[in-house]
């Protein structure tokens, strides 16, 4: 369906705003975005997009079969998608980014779990405790570029479906399995599980700031995951005792974690 919106009270107004918080997205199995390109690459990779709010200018911008999915003429892979034709105010109001916002829209949310996930091949960086949307998104954006594996993310870390991380990754989340809220200790033993079972289990390294071995020098494994941990404390405890790698600095340590990790995906994927 195609309708015009005026007004705060609408259904799909009020669903975005609602989104914006990280406990109804968990809820609902929804995310929310901004902006014209990430919505082109929700729609080129198969999102199951529900809702779009957008300017009326901007209506003949959109990919023409989503605006025939809203028409119902190209079901069923639009089934349920609706577009609605806001004024500039509305789509301000349901921004989370701050200034003029184009698009917005909802779509269902990427699923992934560990036993998802073909760790014993390539490269898949563990997530711990990184604060900051901005550098998961970014994170996840260079392990596409780079032909990475996955990205597994901490209870700690920030949500990689949350606006600011969504518009950090430019859509990234949508091309790569990204799992979210695994504990060290989980991941551990789903490593020791596989092992059990006689598969090919993958190496695990650390991104140490201060000291380990080059990176590039390090010979990637066939299949490799690496912490990273946040930028000030490092990756927790549990990762004692497990080989260090680093990236040699000419000075002060002038490299955060989103783009030491674009450095390391560089360095150790090699499926480009």
């Amino acid at each position: 369906m195609i309708r015009d919106i005026a007004g705060r009270q609408n259904h799909s107004v009020k669903l975005a705003r609602k989104l914006q918080k990280k406990k109804f997205r968990r809820e609902r199995g929804l995310l929310v975005c901004e902006g014209l390109d990430l919505l082109l690459a929700a729609w080129a990779a198969g999102a199951h997009i529900r809702d779009v709010l957008v300017r009326r200018e901007l209506l003949k911008e959109l990919p023409a079969d989503l605006v025939e999915g809203a028409r119902g003429d190209r079901p069923p892979e639009s089934a349920g998608l609706d577009i609605g034709i806001c004024d500039s105010e509305t789509l301000e109001y349901v921004s989370s980014l701050g200034g003029a916002a184009d698009v917005v829209f909802t779509c269902v949310e990427p699923a992934y779990n560990l036993g998802d996930l073909a760790l014993g091949e390539g490269l898949t960086f563990y997530l711990d405790g990184l604060g900051d949307p901005g550098n998961v998104g970014t994170i996840v954006r260079s392990m596409v570029a780079f032909g990475g594996t996955a990205v597994v993310c901490s209870p700690g870390t920030a949500d990689p479906y949350g606006p600011k991380a969504m518009r950090a990754g430019m859509g990234a989340q949508f091309e790569l399995a990204v799992v979210v809220e695994v504990s060290g200790a989980d991941l551990r033993a789903r490593l020791k599980a596989v092992a059990q079972r006689g598969a090919c289990a993958p190496q695990v390294w650390v991104a140490d700031a201060h000291d380990g071995d080059d990176v590039r020098q390090a010979q990637s494994p066939g299949g490799l995951i690496v912490v990273l941990g946040a930028e000030r404390t490092g990756p927790g405890s549990e990762w004692e005792g497990v080989r260090r790698i680093t990236i040699p600095q000419c000075r002060f340590e002038s490299l955060n974690v989103a783009m030491a990790g674009t450095i390391i995906a560089y360095q150790l994927s090699g499926r480009c």
